[in-house]
């Protein structure tokens, strides 16, 4: 199993950052096995963390649709990731501004899939990493 992540390329750092969280938290719903035990340090713990790669690509130029087909094609658990959610605090209003909504009424901001290694790899073979 494997994650890749893919943002839009003019993303500031802090909305990147934010994007992947928000990616990575949805993909990592009802997905318990793909994460670690806490582990117990000294006075302190360590929350558990993924055990499965976890990579971030630039969308370098590929449509969204694109992207979306692809994962979908493959049959991967995939995030969309949209301004209508980064603008907002208030889920309810998220909901409101997604609902009912098809790709080409929203502004995808970045797309994660998990998936077997090999179908992950097929997705985003052909895109740079992030960094």
């Amino acid at each position: 199993m494997k994650i890749a992540i893919v943002l839009k390329e003019d993303l500031g750092i802090g909305f990147a950052a934010n994007a992947a969280a928000c990616i990575t938290s949805g993909l990592f719903h009802q997905e318990k096995d793909l994460l670690g035990e806490q582990i117990e340090g000294n006075d302190l713990s360590f929350i558990s963390i993924t055990k499965i790669p976890l990579m971030i690509f630039k969308q370098n130029s590929k449509p969204w649709d694109e992207l979306l087909k692809r994962a979908k094609r493959s049959k991967l658990k995939y995030m969309l990731f949209t301004k209508e959610a980064q603008s907002t605090t208030d889920y309810a209003e998220y909901i409101d501004r997604v609902a009912n909504k098809r790709l080409e009424d929203v502004v995808p901001l970045g797309i994660g899939v998990l998936g077997e290694d090999s179908l992950v790899n097929r997705f985003s073979g052909d895109l740079p990493l992030l960094k």
